[in-house]
This record gives structure tokens, sequence and C-alpha cells, in this order.
């Protein structure tokens, strides 16, 4: 029996080592504008300001048909509070030229000329809070 209590307190022990970091995560909505007009499938991705390490997982989002998106980091609902660099691609499938027969997949394009997809060049930045929060829309031209 004293071998069992033993057991049970090193499970414990082992449990709560095995604990996620502690980092909280706070929802993030938001909405994508493309000439006035709300912009389906396009991804969204949240990078973390000052924080260039390979570990880091960054937050992403995808916009449904109405523009509007909520984000993610990794397989968690929300995000880390900080401040935030923005980049968005819309990937569109590029019809094949007349008479042109592939066995591979779709040639893609990104449909804003990868006009946001630099995060070194982005102006778009947003800082995330504790609790709830709502984005301003994000207007593209």
């Amino acid at each position: 029996m004293r071998m069992f209590g033993w057991a049970l307190v090193l499970l414990s022990g082992l449990g709560l080592s095995c604990s996620p970091s502690g980092e909280n995560y706070h929802p993030v909505k938001g909405k994508v504008l493309y000439k006035d007009e709300p912009l389906a499938g396009a991804l969204v991705t949240f990078h973390p300001k000052g924080r260039t390490d390979l570990k880091t997982v960054v937050s992403t989002a995808l916009t449904q048909d109405d523009g509007t998106f909520s984000a993610q980091t990794g397989d968690k609902a929300g995000m880390p509070t900080g401040d935030y660099v923005v980049t968005i691609i819309c990937s569109e499938t590029v019809k094949p030229k007349a008479g042109v027969i592939t066995t591979g997949p779709p040639e893609t394009r990104d449909r804003l000329n990868g006009a946001y997809a630099d995060k070194e060049k982005s102006t778009i930045r947003v800082t995330i809070k504790a609790g709830e929060n709502q984005l301003e829309p994000f207007h593209l031209k």
C-alpha cells in the first residue's frame, strides 16, 4: 500500500511537469476586405514582433466567405498577448493554358501579388490584449 502512495505522488508530479508552459491564449477575431469587398480564403499570419526563434509557433487564421476570421495558435484557439506584424496571402488557382495537360497539382498564385506577404515590409500591426480581441478590419487595396 505504501508503494502505491509513492507511485501516485510520482505520477502526479510527472503530470505537473508535463503541463503547458502556462501561456494564455485570448480570442482574436477580425475581417479582411480587399477593394472594400470581403476576401474569402485568405491566410492571415501573425508574426510576434521581436521574436525570431524557430521554435515560435505563429498564430494563423483563414478567412471565411464573408472575410471574417478567428485566429489560432497551433491547435489552440486564440493567441498570446503581445505585438504582432501581420501578413496576408490569398491563393487562387491559375487556369492552365489551352491544350496543356498535366498530372500535377493545379498551379496557384497569390491574388494579392505578394503585396502583403513579406513580414519585413508589412505595415499591418496589431496588439493582442488579455480577453476578447475584435480587430479593426484589414483594408487591402
